[in-house]
């Protein structure tokens, strides 16, 4: 009677298992106003962290966001974007990342060395004072930049993965001359960017983790600067407390309250 018992516990864990990837599916659906594939993911990534916490490697949740996200805009089909290889003019303005892709890249960063760190701390001396809004007066280009090219492309932060635009000349005068234009983005982008952010901040509160975003060359300076950084933050020492955070608390808006209660309550 118990080995009964604990094959049919198995068996209908597994069909939840499999009802569950069914509902997360491949990608997320920006266009979707059910909740539950958005919950499902943020439980998914949650139970990552929570291994990434006890195993001190940051790499599979943070991948598996990234894998997602990417398999979401390749569905998108064929949306006009203006953006290709070597237009690069939004990587001259402030960037904001959480901690997890911090540390991911930190550890990329590392292993170059030489020259690529030397170009962070020399971005990182001249942006270091300006604040997010003050930051898009000041064009300056990214340390991951190699003529033009983003050399940590694969690993890219979230924000520029869905950082699209449909006019790349407009680009040009918004981000290095500095005019008051409107960056025309395709909706279904807009959308992605609202889901993927909830879904990290979801998981990471769960997982109490501090959720916040930081400026990016701020916050890959200190993630360099502390000695086995990514283990210190996963045991719960908040390495970037006093790293410039990106304006704003998205747990302060009802769709991340909601995704929250519809996920863990």
């Amino acid at each position: 009677m118990g080995w009964g018992i604990t094959g049919m516990g198995q068996a209908k864990s597994r069909k939840a298992e499999i009802e569950a990837l069914k509902l997360l599916g491949p990608r997320m659906d920006p266009g979707s106003g059910d909740p539950e594939p958005t919950a499902e993911m943020a439980r998914r990534l949650h139970t990552m962290f929570e291994v990434a916490k006890r195993n001190g490697n940051i790499d599979p949740p943070v991948n598996f966001l990234y894998s997602k996200l990417e398999t979401t805009i390749q569905d998108f089909g064929p949306i006009p974007i203006a953006c290709k290889k070597g237009c690069s003019h939004c990587c001259h303005v402030g960037v904001s990342a959480t901690a997890p892709e911090l540390l991911l890249i930190a550890k990329i960063v590392q292993r170059r060395g030489g020259e690529v760190i030397d170009r962070l701390r020399a971005a990182h001396l001249y942006t270091k004072d300006f604040s997010f809004e003050e930051r898009y007066r000041h064009p300056n280009p990214c340390p991951m930049l190699e003529q033009d090219v983003c050399s940590i492309y694969e690993l890219r932060p979230r924000v520029c993965r869905l950082a699209v635009s449909g006019n790349a000349s407009l680009c040009g005068r918004v981000f290095r001359q500095l005019t008051n234009e409107k960056i025309p983005t395709p909706s279904l982008y807009l959308g992605a960017r609202t889901i993927y952010a909830t879904v990290m901040a979801v998981a990471l509160k769960r997982s109490q983790l501090p959720y916040d975003a930081h400026e990016f060359i701020a916050g890959l300076t200190r993630a360099l600067d502390v000695p086995d950084a990514e283990r210190a933050w996963l045991s719960g020492d908040n390495i970037f407390s006093d790293v410039m955070r990106y304006p704003g608390d998205i747990f302060a808006e009802r769709t991340t309250q909601q995704v929250f209660k519809h996920a863990f309550e």
